[in-house]
């Protein structure tokens, strides 16, 4: 009797995960004392699609809609954002800004005041205020708000890779899940290329970590927040707990096998108490405290 493709994943998956878990650092005792460490969420809207491009060549046909959400990380007095939402033009021209055909897939649904810097104003900032950004990866829905922090120094962490593809895509001049219009200011933010693990303030609080495989340089985070929850801010490295607790491959990937790695970490770092944030999953996240309140899981 044969096996199917996702037999074999599942077969696979426990000595993946035992073998290839050393890809990620193990959040230890030295994590900053004394400082609050605290996650606050931000919902850009959502994108109706359907639930095969999500979850690889399951329920097709199916209609999906998807939260599309980004994160604010607050750590004493500082605050990091992890990724930015789409562009605010999303809200008032989506097939003129992202494209008939992207909006076919991915229709998104926002409202004006969902936007990076709108949103923000909840807990008092402004873009300048933020001591970082770091970008999962250079999709339309992650990386829409790049302009805001134009005229601004604050650093903004991409790994190399993706950087180099984001670049390669613009270049192309098409519309995908790349818009050239959300980098036509790249020149003029403060682009920091990472190559490997981030450790953004060396006491393992908040460390962005390589989890290619959706794209070539895909980043997730890790979050020790003070009360004692270990958070993986997973992005499309797992689009939703179905993906990972049925071992299934994301609709959308530039390579499975590493897609399903990531996954099989994950679910390995689940079992040992680390609490997964599955971006695109809307029964995760009925619920759960938007920004101003922060994320209690």
């Amino acid at each position: 009797m044969g096996l199917s493709r996702r037999d074999l994943f599942k077969l696979g998956g426990g000595a993946a995960a035992v073998v290839g878990l050393s890809h990620f650092p193990i959040f230890s005792a030295r994590a900053s004392r004394g400082l609050e460490v605290e996650v606050y969420a931000f919902h850009c809207g959502i994108l109706k699609t359907q639930t095969q491009y999500i979850l690889k060549d399951t329920r097709v046909g199916v209609p999906f809609d998807i939260p599309v959400p980004f994160y604010l990380i607050r750590r004493g007095g500082d605050w990091v954002a992890y990724d930015m939402g789409n562009n605010a033009q999303v809200a008032v021209d989506p097939i003129g800004y992202w494209s008939q055909s992207v909006c076919e897939a991915y229709m998104p649904v926002m409202k004006p005041y969902e936007a990076f810097r709108i949103q923000i104003k909840k807990l008092g900032l402004k873009p300048e205020d933020l001591h970082a950004v770091i970008v999962s990866h250079g999709h339309l829905d992650h990386c829409g708000a790049l302009e805001d922090f134009v005229g601004t120094q604050v650093p903004i962490y991409i790994q190399k890779k993706e950087l180099e593809w984001v670049k390669a895509q613009v270049e192309s001049g098409k519309r995908t899940a790349y818009i050239p219009d959300d980098f036509k200011q790249l020149g003029e933010v403060n682009i920091q290329q990472v190559d490997g693990v981030l450790d953004l303030f060396g006491d393992q609080s908040v460390m962005a970590i390589p989890t290619v495989g959706h794209t070539p340089g895909h980043q997730s985070l890790l979050v020790r927040a003070s009360s004692g929850k270990n958070y993986i801010l997973a992005q499309d490295a797992c689009y939703t707990l179905e993906n990972m607790f049925a071992c299934i491959p994301p609709g959308l990937a530039h390579d499975i096998p590493d897609s399903m790695t990531n996954i099989y970490h994950f679910k390995a770092m689940s079992v040992i108490g680390a609490e997964l944030v599955p971006p695109h999953d809307p029964d995760w996240w009925a619920g759960k405290p938007l920004a101003p309140q922060k994320l209690i899981v």
